[in-house]
């Protein structure tokens, strides 16, 4: 089988896992497929790495196959995945280091095929099935591939990369200027960089300048991972506000705060009527607090969590959305993080409307 390795437009941990993964696809089912480079003629996936044609009878069917490090072990991530590639018209396939008996079977719900590095799948296209589950996890050492989050999917990292995708051209500038729009430490960004660019996240182009590649696979990678690493370091509290429509009257940017989840859903496509209350605020909320009137309430309807970002930069984000809501990112991620499904509705409106044809921005 002639497999193509120079013309893949993807890092080198990247192509290795995916020639393991079809390698391992072959020898378990005995279906020939081979690798090919991204996009072709009558194939177009914004998010693609590379093409995997397998056999089928006489002829063959064509996939473009998203490669990711990350072991999807959360049936969140999953749902963000269907989700950000529910539009693509041709065959998709997700190539990850391993999946598990429980995250295939919900790939086979949820209809995401996938390959994994030993010989887990489920490929199902006209005159093509293939679902094999339950073999054994790989130890990480023989995949030779960061498999797990490291630096990268931490509070930190999280917090480094939020800022990247709101701000694109901080991965070009120094250190210092990255740590102050992140509100991290110093010594912490060159770490969550270099895994970033281990990843294929970044790309170094003339002079050591830095690049962000493929930001809208990132944006799926921290939306996934936000409600469990970074969300739950926010010191969350809760009250109950005096009455339905406190809201409507709040001007929270002199509380230094902005609206997040169902409120700023409903300001970003004005479809939603919140039922919930999201707050980030920067500093501390006693002002808010008293003069709103919330009482505390740990069922309450009202939540309150730390901003995590740097206050000077908002001026350089707020284009094209309200200016007391957090970034359409953020409000798709909390709203991602939920099971209403009309907040999942309304993440795919913001998705669309915000995220979806950003070039420059996310």
């Amino acid at each position: 089988m002639n497999m193509v390795h120079d013309l893949l437009p993807i890092p080198g941990e990247a192509e290795q896992l995916l020639q393991r993964a079809v390698a391992a696809f072959r020898q378990m089912t005995g279906i020939g497929a081979q690798v090919g480079p991204y996009p072709v003629q009558g194939l177009f996936d914004a998010e693609a790495d590379a093409t995997v044609e397998f056999e089928k009878g006489k002829g063959h069917v064509k996939y473009a196959a998203v490669v990711t490090l990350t072991v999807i072990d959360r049936f969140k991530m999953l749902e963000a995945w269907q989700d950000l590639g529910r539009n693509e018209r041709e065959p998709r396939m997700l190539v990850v280091p391993y999946m598990t008996a429980a995250m295939a079977e919900r790939c086979r719900l949820l209809r995401i095929q996938f390959l994994d590095a030993v010989g887990n799948a489920y490929l199902d296209a006209p005159g093509l099935f293939v679902y094999v589950a339950g073999r054994k996890r790989p130890d990480i050492q023989e995949l030779n591939t960061k498999a797990t989050p490291h630096r990268v999917f931490k509070p930190t990292g999280m917090r480094i990369i939020f800022a990247l995708l709101l701000n694109p051209a901080l991965a070009g500038r120094g250190y210092r200027d990255i740590a102050k729009a992140a509100g991290v430490a110093l010594g912490a960004v060159g770490g969550v960089l270099e895994d970033m660019t281990n990843r294929g996240h970044l790309h170094e182009v003339l002079r050591g300048e830095k690049r962000l590649f493929d930001p809208h696979r990132l944006t799926q990678e921290w939306v996934a991972y936000y409600p469990v690493k970074l969300r739950p370091k926010l010191n969350a509290r809760r009250f109950r506000a005096p009455h339905p429509d406190w809201w409507k009257n709040v001007e929270l940017a002199e509380y230094q705060a902005r609206w997040g989840g169902e409120v700023a859903a409903d300001k970003l496509t004005g479809y939603l009527k919140p039922a919930t209350f999201t707050i980030y605020l920067h500093g501390k909320p006693d002002r808010l607090i008293l003069e709103q009137r919330l009482r505390p309430d740990m069922n309450g309807d009202v939540e309150v969590l730390e901003a995590f970002w740097d206050v000077a930069e908002e001026a350089a984000w707020q284009e094209g959305y309200p200016n007391d809501t957090v970034p359409p990112l953020l409000a798709y991620a909390d709203l991602m993080a939920t099971t209403d499904s009309r907040n999942l509705d309304t993440a795919r409106m913001i998705y669309d409307r915000y995220l979806a044809n950003a070039e420059n921005q996310v």
